[in-house]
C-alpha cells in the first residue's frame, strides 16, 4: 500500500475506534499466548522518526520550505516530543506497578519498547477556523534480538487553544506547534502505559 493511503487508512480506523467503546491503539498483532504476563521490566529505546510525513509532505520537503529558525524549531519540537512521551510513559507505568527505563542497547533489557512516529501534523489556530495537530505513533515490543512481538498503533489530536482568552501556562503552550505535539506526546505516553498494563496483568 502507498505510505500517504496507509496514512490515510491509519486516520479512519482511529476516527471510528474514538467514536466507540474501541480501546485507544489499534492492535497490528500481538503475541498469542501474552508473552508479557506478570513482566515489571521493559527498556525504552529513543523514538525513531524514520520516513517521517509533516502533513502531506515528507520531512525533508517539509524543512525544505522552511527557513533555518524554524528549521531549529522543528528539530527541537521533535526531540520535546521524544522526552515528553517517555517521561509520561515512565511515570504513568509505575501507577501499574511497570518499571520502564531508557536504554540504548535494546540487549539490556529482556523486552524492548521500540517507538516509532510516522506522521506529525502542526495543526494551527485562525479565527475563521482551526484544526487540531496529530502524532501517529506505532510502538513495536520485541525481544532484546529484536523479534517483534506486539505492535500497536497509537494517535492524538490536541486543538490550540482560542489566544484571545486567559490561558494558563499549559494552555499557552498550545499556541505552538511544538506545545502541541507535546500534548499529543504526554497523551499518547500514557495510553502506552495502559496498554502495557492490559498485557502484563490481562
Amino acid at each position: 500500500m502507498h505510505r500517504r493511503s496507509l496514512i490515510a487508512a491509519t486516520l479512519v480506523a482511529f476516527t471510528a475506534a474514538l467514536a466507540g467503546c474501541a480501546p485507544r491503539w489499534r492492535v497490528v498483532t500481538q503475541a498469542s499466548p501474552d508473552t508479557f504476563v506478570g513482566q515489571r521490566y521493559f527498556g525504552l529505546m529513543p523514538i525513531d522518526f524514520v520516513d517521517l510525513r509533516v502533513g502531506d509532505l515528507p520531512e525533508d520537503m517539509y524543512l525544505a520550505r522552511k527557513d533555518s529558525d524554524e528549521h531549529r524549531q522543528f528539530v527541537s519540537d521533535k526531540a520535546s516530543v521524544d522526552e515528553e512521551f517517555a517521561k509520561t510513559l515512565i511515570e504513568t507505568a509505575k501507577d501499574h506497578g511497570i518499571d520502564v527505563a531508557q536504554v540504548s542497547d535494546p540487549r539490556s533489557a529482556p523486552y524492548v519498547l521500540r517507538p516509532y512516529v510516522s506522521y506529525m501534523n502542526p495543526g494551527f489556530y485562525a479565527v475563521a477556523s482551526s484544526s487540531p495537530s496529530q502524532i501517529i505513533l506505532t510502538l513495536r515490543i520485541t525481544t532484546s534480538d529484536g523479534k517483534v512481538l506486539d505492535e500497536v498503533q497509537l494517535s492524538s489530536r490536541t486543538a490550540s487553544p482560542n489566544p484571545s482568552t486567559s490561558l494558563s501556562r499549559a494552555d499557552a503552550d498550545k499556541l505552538k506547534p511544538g506545545g502541541r505535539w507535546r500534548e499529543d506526546a504526554r497523551i499518547i505516553g500514557e495510553t502506552v502505559s495502559s496498554y502495557l498494563a492490559s498485557r502484563v496483568s490481562p
